[in-house]
């Protein structure tokens, strides 16, 4: 039976969109008028606007490796990674406001330098995942990185228009104006830290998943990011997805990948897994660090049950 998690995902993707769609503009969203405001929230099922999805409570940051930290809120985040060539960003959140109220404080908290950013990579054209990538590439010239399919993705009125939790619609979000595309099995060498690119369409046209280094007290570990957990409304993006995750899976077990996370960190249990971490001793094993078998085992049993599921559904 699918999880009340993948409803609301789905419930996300889908209902969540705005019929209709309105031209990308690069100005700064203001803050929405009260009533303009509650005519969109009254769009959106209170399943969704209750949920996780839309929970914008800051969650403390954490280190989660050596170089490896989590900024964000309970509905979504980013990943830094301090490398030796720079900060590098997976993700940037909903808004500019997100990067410069939440990104950059929880950086300073952690020990970071904003300045030190000099990638922001971002997995798929949702505005949840891109939303702040036009203010670090502003404030600090950090280069964007992302694959071509999704630049156009997020540059294309036609696009599904998302409502996010402080009521502005996607194409109210500035996107970035400049970036660095990137290829499937792309090996990206971040001085100390490798992240390969994975090409995983379903869940937008040019999702992206990732493998990427870490060390946790020096010990080496692979880290697995699924670039797209909800799932989308076509029979054909569906089979896209599936195809998608088994690709997906084969890198991981060829990687030996024994750590998987999330942007949304409600997803597979990381927000417990950082609240251990914070309180557990240093000796104690890293709770993130769940070994290549239970990756498996989240990828058979809850992405591709729910994927086949859904494909049943609609074939």
């Amino acid at each position: 039976m699918r999880s009340l998690l993948t409803h609301l995902f789905i419930m996300f993707f889908s209902i969540a969109l705005v019929v209709g769609c309105k031209a990308v503009s690069n100005e700064v969203s203001e803050a929405q008028p009260e009533n303009t405001a509650k005519a969109r929230l009254s769009e959106l099922p209170d399943a969704l606007t209750s949920s996780e999805l839309f929970d914008t409570t800051i969650l403390k940051p954490t280190q989660l490796f050596d170089n490896f930290y989590f900024v964000g809120y309970v509905s979504v985040g980013s990943f830094v990674i301090q490398t030796s060539d720079g900060i590098v960003l997976i993700d940037s959140m909903w808004t500019p406001n997100d990067a410069k109220t939440v990104i950059v404080p929880g950086m300073i908290e952690l020990g970071l330098d904003p300045s030190d950013i000099k990638f922001v990579l971002i997995t798929h054209g949702h505005s949840d995942h891109y939303g702040g990538a036009h203010y670090f590439e502003q404030e600090y010239g950090a280069k964007i990185l992302m694959r071509e399919q999704e630049w156009r993705f997020i540059n294309n009125p036609e696009a599904p228009v998302l409502t996010d939790p402080f009521v502005n619609y996607s194409t109210e979000i500035p996107t970035p104006t400049t970036y660095t595309s990137l290829a499937d099995k792309d090996v990206l060498n971040f001085g100390d830290t490798q992240v390969t690119i994975l090409a995983t369409p379903g869940h937008t046209p040019g999702a992206t998943s990732l493998i990427i280094s870490a060390e946790d007290d020096g010990e080496k570990h692979t880290v697995a990011l699924w670039g797209g957990t909800g799932l989308p409304d076509t029979l054909e993006a569906n089979k896209r997805y599936l195809q998608s995750l088994n690709y997906f899976q084969k890198v991981v077990n060829e990687k030996r990948a024994d750590v998987t996370i999330s942007n949304h960190p409600f997803s597979y249990n990381l927000i417990e897994k950082m609240t251990l971490l914070k309180q557990q001793k240093m000796s104690m094993p890293n709770p993130l660090v769940v070994g290549n078998e239970a990756i498996n085992d989240y990828i058979d049993n809850e992405l591709r049950n729910n994927v086949k599921e859904k494909i049943s559904s609609l074939d």
